[in-house]
C-alpha cells in the first residue's frame, strides 16, 4: 500500500500524526507532497500506526479525549519523552520507552515543559528514524 491509496481525510490525519501543518492543502497530490518532504514514508506511517493498535493499556475513552484535543488545535507540536522511565503519564497523553513520541497542541506541550522534565520537542524526521 502507498498513500495514493488513502482518501485526503486520511493523509490529513497521518499528517497530524507527524504534527505536519495541512493548512492550505487541499489536493491528494500536495498532501503526499508535505509528507514526503518531512521524510514521512507510508512504511514508517504503518509501523506507527499498528503500534498505536496495539497500545491496549490506554481505555477507549482517555484515547478518543486525546483525539479531541488534537482536532481542535491546528498547531501541532511533536514531543519526545527523554526520561528513562519504562513509561510516563502526563497531562493526559502516555509515553513509553518504545513510544517515547507524541503529537499535541503547542499549549498542551508548554504544560508538559513547565511541570515536567525530561521531555523536549521533536521533529518528524526524529520520528521517522526511530520508528524506521
Amino acid at each position: 500500500m502507498s498513500f495514493t491509496e488513502l482518501k485526503i481525510s486520511e493523509l490529513k490525519k497521518v499528517a497530524g500524526s507527524f504534527a505536519i501543518n495541512t493548512d492550505g492543502l487541499k489536493t491528494k497530490k500536495e498532501l503526499i507532497a508535505a509528507l514526503e518532504e518531512e521524510g514521512i514514508t507510508y512504511q514508517m506511517y504503518s509501523k506507527f500506526d499498528n503500534a498505536e493498535k496495539q497500545d491496549l493499556e490506554t481505555p477507549p475513552i482517555e484515547k478518543a479525549a486525546k483525539e479531541k484535543k488534537i482536532l481542535k488545535t491546528t498547531n501541532q507540536v511533536l514531543i519526545k519523552m527523554e526520561r528513562n522511565n519504562l513509561s510516563y503519564e502526563t497531562s493526559g497523553y502516555r509515553f513509553t520507552r518504545e513510544h517515547p513520541f507524541v503529537a499535541m497542541s503547542e499549549n498542551e506541550a508548554q504544560k508538559i515543559f513547565d511541570t515536567d522534565e525530561g521531555f523536549r520537542i521533536a521533529t518528524p524526521r526524529e520520528a521517522q528514524e526511530y520508528y524506521a
